[in-house]
């Protein structure tokens, strides 16, 4: 035992291996997909400045939780002269993983305020769509580009850093932990500037939803 590589005295729990895996992101990407559907007539029905409310309680949880978790959790983290750098790398994958599967939900509850801001009428550069002339996507229709540079951003960022950037990173950080070489640390760079995009959309979109309120 006592010669024994470290990685092959990990013993990962069913817990862990769900948090690390992408094909349970997409699993909960479909049933946040199906919940935000589901909720969608409750959305016609809360009044404008509740729906309004509501998006800036999201738009401010979720751009608090990614300054708190990218900006001072994952760098605060490493001044630490504790911990061994893999115990460091290995409590990090494990918690981006479980924030970004937190993330679906907040991703397909966006998408679907936003819908319902623009349809209704409730953001600049959108109007009031009539009733003969809805359709599932006449609330998008109504955006111009610079409307749509609103709120996309974020998202399309949230979507490749999902399915193609954390898994990259995932499998880095369990290299390092198996005491494998790696290659330079550039992903870690290029994660670090999508989510300083990601940061600054979910900003802009938030202060268009404040300027709405107020």
């Amino acid at each position: 035992m006592k010669n024994t590589p470290l990685h092959s005295r990990l013993d990962h729990s069913q817990a862990s291996l769900f948090v690390l895996s992408t094909k349970t992101t997409g699993a909960i990407a479909a049933a946040a997909v199906g919940l935000a559907t589901a909720a969608r007539p409750f959305g016609y029905r809360m009044s404008g400045r509740g729906l309004l409310l509501s998006m800036g309680a999201l738009q401010c949880g979720w751009l608090g939780a990614n300054l708190a978790i990218s900006f001072l959790e994952a760098p605060v983290k490493f001044l630490a002269p504790t911990p061994a750098k893999r115990s460091q790398l290995d409590v990090g994958r494990h918690v981006f993983s479980a924030f970004n599967k937190v993330e679906v939900l907040l991703a397909a509850f966006d998408l679907l305020g936003w819908y319902l801001l623009v349809q209704r009428g409730l953001v600049p550069g959108s109007s009031m769509t009539t009733a003969g002339t809805t359709t599932p996507f006449s609330g998008f229709r109504q955006l111009g580009w610079r409307q749509w540079l609103r709120f996309t951003p974020g998202l399309i960022v949230y979507v490749f850093e999902s399915f193609a950037l954390l898994p990259a990173l995932r499998g880095r950080s369990a290299r390092v932990i198996e005491g494998r070489p790696v290659e330079s640390a550039r992903i870690h760079t290029l994660y670090v500037a999508l989510e300083a995009v990601k940061i600054a959309a979910l900003t802009i979109s938030t202060v268009t939803i404040g300027r709405a309120l107020w």
